[in-house]
């Protein structure tokens, strides 16, 4: 039998330990539960008559998620994404760069159905959808002031009530148009 490995102070051998290992310091800093975490602060979002609830993830990203809290209720129009599969976005610049600056918590390129995302670098308020979302520009896009875009956007919120109905609303998007949405407190 071999020596054990210097860096990772395991036997080269032994497959489960190194499983163990992996999925311990995968799921410790890439995966979000989907449960919704007791206390969480909760929004409803309403657009063409129909309500949908979802709760910011304060664990994860209590920054941005209190920088939002502190704007709403927000309303502008919402377009289905054109890079970014199934998502739609606030088609209104959402005023959080000056609060937030550039900085990204909680860290994602793709997004699971019902995430919210914050994107600093583009002012954005984007909402997944469906399992095809991801964050894809066709092209490097840079900030005002020169900033190149990290192809990384930081998940805050996530829908939790009626997220099929969400889905049939934004795939109309695509060939109605934007539609006007409310994200409110759900006091």
């Amino acid at each position: 039998m071999r020596d054990k490995r210097s860096d990772v102070g395991m036997d080269p051998e032994d497959k489960a330990a190194q499983r163990a290992m992996w999925d311990g310091w995968w799921y410790d800093r890439f995966e979000i539960p989907h449960a919704v975490p007791s206390g969480a602060r909760r929004l409803r979002l309403e657009m063409g008559g129909e309500m949908f609830g979802a709760v910011l993830l304060d664990q994860l990203a209590p920054k941005t998620c209190q920088a939002f809290w502190e704007i709403l209720p927000y309303s502008g129009n919402v377009i289905h994404c054109a890079w970014f599969g199934h998502a739609a976005f606030y088609l209104d610049r959402v005023p959080l760069v000056d609060v937030l600056g550039y900085e990204l918590e909680n860290r994602f390129e793709r997004l699971a159905p019902g995430d919210m995302i914050w994107d600093p670098y583009i002012e954005e308020i984007t909402i997944a959808y469906g399992r095809n979302a991801a964050v894809n520009f066709p092209t490097t896009i840079y900030t005002k002031d020169g900033r190149q875009h990290p192809n990384q956007v930081c998940i805050f919120g996530r829908i939790v009530e009626n997220l099929d109905g969400f889905a049939v609303m934004c795939k109309r998007l695509r060939y109605e148009g934007t539609k006007p949405m409310r994200t409110s407190r759900a006091e």
